[in-house]
């Protein structure tokens, strides 16, 4: 076991034990699947766990202003959080009584809850939230270890929140929780996918501002290559806007390209490998002279690892002196767009280049064009070799079904999350119509059949969600062209009259 997985591992038992001594009268414990609906255990049981019992102004969950099937899917904590318990009670929020863990009473708050263990393991990012009654008044803890997790405590608060008969009103609840990966996000971000855990930019073109997400700035070198001090100069120079306005991730782009030389590189190094790896380092060298962490990757030509010169120029590269320690490696998948991706490819594609101190990037080229379903086939062990595996582009539904696995890829349910997606984006009210023109690209429906059900989601109810009505509704109809045409149908006299001057 890695160290990353074995920290994992020692969490997850404590975690695990925290609720056995904690909350041993609450069954439905989740490690990251479905939240409990209130049913295991019996009413009693579940009372008691949230110090509900004999509350008179406690509603049951099915008070929420939502249809009852999706009451438990709308009010729980999105992305999916490491360890969550939920109960089918809303509590009154007015008037509650909020500990931090500045809190002098904040220990004492995590033992009653059986949080306490839970709490002393979360790393940076992690926070901790109840939400239960106490002393006749709904008690919210809310500790956080850093801002960022305390900015993941407030959205997972926000989310666990209602207002039923003008009041505003929260489940009961107890969540643990940190991201497992990482950097989260995609090659071309979008600002409201901030809401849901994203993180990071891949190069982030259009907002050079860094100050909310992990940028990695990049470069195409090309080919043939400059290998000389002054093209290795050329690339510092190129980011340096890019240091200037705080990134400390940069990336040397060799996809697609050859492995040609310019003449004087020829001249000098005599042999490709010998020049790259003289010209990553040179290119280090610049970046650390201004920013002494500063992270440089490196994504090969080789770029998925089944590409049979993969094994050859590796061991070129090896052989050349090796690249610079401190280099992190990005690949795309064992293929150029995989329908499934292991750590093993990605572990030996690390060793075979000698790029083992800095966790990899996966660039995942799948869901990069009109894909309305959740994103599936990615084994959570990948976490145990790379910071984060990014999206290439994505729709908004696909989008959030990757931020849910980035964030807990162990507890990820594929058609769980796609459902909450879906909610997210077209609300309670448009809820089944979105739901079926995703369902309809997802099973391949004719294209007028989809036509037909976009329609019905555009005239739905309005909704305020991360992305508006009307550009959902253009990035559905824009992706009609996958979906096959059926034949116009020809009026049986045109065909008659067809026939008939053929047979003339």
């Amino acid at each position: 076991m890695t160290p990353r997985t074995l920290r994992l591992v020692h969490l997850a038992a404590l975690l695990a034990a925290a609720w056995s001594a904690g909350c041993a009268s609450s069954p439905g414990v989740d490690s990251g699947g479905d939240p409990d609906d209130g049913s295991a255990g019996g009413p009693s049981d579940r009372a008691a766990a949230f110090g509900v019992v004999g509350a008179s102004d406690v509603l049951p969950l099915s008070a929420a202003s939502f249809r009852a099937d999706l009451a438990d899917l709308a009010v729980a904590v999105y992305p999916t959080p490491r360890t969550h318990d939920y109960g089918p009670f809303l509590l009154p929020l007015d008037g509650a009584h909020v500990v931090t863990e500045e809190s002098a009473d904040a220990d004492a708050r995590l033992r009653d809850t059986g949080l306490e263990a839970a709490w002393a393991e979360l790393p940076a990012g992690g926070y901790v939230l109840a939400a239960t009654r106490r002393a006749g008044r709904t008690e919210i803890l809310r500790c956080a270890r850093d801002d960022a997790g305390r900015a993941a405590s407030e959205r997972a608060l926000r989310q666990m929140t209602v207002t039923v008969g003008g009041r505003p009103r929260v489940r009961a609840c107890r969540v643990a929780d940190a991201p497992l990966f990482p950097f989260r996000g995609n090659k071309r971000p979008q600002p409201w996918e901030l809401a849901y855990g994203a993180n990071f930019s891949w190069e982030n073109r259009r907002a050079p501002d860094s100050s909310d997400r992990e940028v990695v700035a990049t470069f195409a070198p090309g080919s043939p290559l400059d290998a000389t001090r002054a093209g290795a100069e050329r690339v510092v120079a190129a980011w340096r806007d890019a240091q200037d306005a705080g990134v400390r991730r940069f990336c040397l782009k060799f996809d697609d390209v050859g492995f040609g030389l310019t003449p004087e590189s020829t001249l000098i190094y005599g042999e490709y490998p010998v020049a790259l790896t003289a010209f990553a380092a040179a290119v280090q060298r610049g970046l650390r002279a201004r920013d002494s962490e500063a992270v440089l990757y490196w994504l090969p030509q080789t770029y998925w690892w089944t590409d049979e010169r993969l094994p050859s120029f590796a061991a070129a590269v090896r052989a050349a002196g090796g690249l610079p320690r401190g280099v992190g490696l990005v690949m795309t998948g064992p293929e150029i767009i995989s329908r499934t991706i292991e750590p093993e490819g990605l572990a030996a594609s690390r060793r075979a280049f000698g790029c083992n101190e800095v966790p990899a990037l996966l660039y995942d080229n799948l869901g990069r064009e009109g894909d309305w379903g959740p994103l599936t086939g990615r084994d959570p062990r990948l976490r145990n070799e790379c910071d984060g595996v990014f999206g290439e582009r994505g729709t908004p539904v696909h989008r959030l079904t990757r931020l849910d696995w980035l964030w807990n890829p162990v507890g990820y349910d594929p058609e769980r999350s796609w459902r909450r997606a879906v909610l997210e984006l077209a609300g309670p009210a448009a809820f089944d119509d979105l739901l079926d023109v995703c369902e309809g690209f997802r099973q391949g429906i004719p294209r007028q059949e989809a036509e037909a059900r976009i329609r019905a989601f555009a005239d739905a109810p309005p909704h305020d969600g991360p992305v508006p009505r009307a550009a959902l509704v253009a990035l559905l109809r824009t992706d009609l062209r996958r979906l096959r045409a059926l034949p116009i149908p020809v009026p049986a006299a045109a065909t008659d009259g067809a026939a008939g001057r053929a047979r003339e």
